[in-house]
């Protein structure tokens, strides 16, 4: 259940995340719409979303690793149920 548990928390790290990331797609619609810069505009609005991109990338490779340790996990987990009924 451990590596269900990391699923969860970094799940709702995502969330976090996604959060971060669209609070800025406005400004950087507006600026897009000018035909300016999002990076020089806001520059710290830029370095949040691209921390928070970087993070959510990872993250998704790490998540797809403990979904497949966790499939693998319930198979065991099946067999194991399935031995024990005989």
């Amino acid at each position: 259940m451990e590596t269900q548990q990391q699923i969860n928390e970094l799940q709702s790290r995502q969330l976090e995340l996604r959060a971060i990331m669209a609070s800025s797609d406005e400004r950087a619609a507006k600026c897009f719409k000018n035909g300016t810069s999002f990076r020089e505009t806001y520059p710290d609005d830029f370095a949040r979303y691209e921390a928070a991109n970087a993070e959510y990338n990872r993250n998704e490779q790490t998540l797809a690793k403990l979904e497949a340790t966790r499939e693998a996990e319930r198979a065991e987990e099946e067999q194991a149920h399935n031995i024990d009924a005989v």
